[in-house]
C-alpha cells in the first residue's frame, strides 16, 4: 500500500513538472527522494511484518 501511495505521489510530481505546473523538476532532483522514499517503504514493510508475527 505505502509503495503505491508513494508511486502516485512520484506520478503526479512528473505530470505536473510536464504539465509545466511545477518548472524545473526533474529526475537529477528527484533521483535522492526515490532512494530515501524507498528505504523508509522497505523499512516500515519489516517493521510491520515484525508486529505482526508477535
Amino acid at each position: 500500500m505505502a509503495l503505491g501511495v508513494m508511486l502516485v505521489i512520484l506520478g503526479a510530481l512528473f505530470l505536473l513538472n510536464s504539465l509545466g505546473v511545477i518548472p524545473g523538476l526533474g529526475f537529477r532532483e528527484l533521483w535522492p527522494v526515490i532512494l530515501i522514499a524507498g528505504g523508509i517503504t522497505i523499512i516500515y514493510d519489516r517493521v510491520r511484518r515484525s508486529w505482526r508475527r508477535r
